[in-house]
């Protein structure tokens, strides 16, 4: 793939993304799982910016972003949009990783791929983390923690 359109896909993927999460986090409100709506919310708006700073970059480098958005399910059980997440984080880890090498010549760029991949790495673990709770307390204890302010 070349540059330019591995950058467009990262824009789609990130707002789909996004857009995914905000409706998973309303979900998560509307239930009662405020904890839970909070965080992914946060990370629905940090997605967004994400996509937002991909256009950003696209603009400066004389490219025209397209207006486009990855689809991705919607998903109304709690563990099931966890893992749904570590799996996405699973692929998109690697695939970040390896698309480093095409931008050798744009330092620009890389950095701002490489803050990305710890902003992955960084949900990745928590996801995990979240994942290893339902496993050691059980669902319905990790449900009720998820209630809290």
């Amino acid at each position: 793939m070349k540059k330019i359109e591995l950058l467009k896909a990262f824009a789609k993927g990130w707002f789909g993304n996004s857009q995914q999460h905000s409706i998973h986090a309303q979900i998560l409100k509307e239930r009662g799982f405020k904890k839970l709506a909070d965080k992914i919310m946060a990370e629905s708006d940090e997605e967004w910016e994400e996509a937002k700073t991909v256009n950003a970059r696209l603009i400066k480098l004389g490219e025209t972003p397209v207006v486009e958005i990855e689809n991705y399910p919607i998903i109304d059980d709690v563990k099931k949009m966890l893992e749904f997440d570590l799996k996405e984080s699973e692929q998109a880890l690697p695939m970040m990783s390896k698309s480093l090498a095409l931008f050798d010549d744009d330092y620009v760029t890389k950095n701002m791929i490489e803050k990305f991949i710890l902003d992955e790495q960084e949900h990745y673990d928590w996801v995990k983390e979240h994942l290893n709770l339902i496993k050691e307390i059980g669902y319905e204890n990790y449900l009720i923690e998820q209630m809290g302010e």
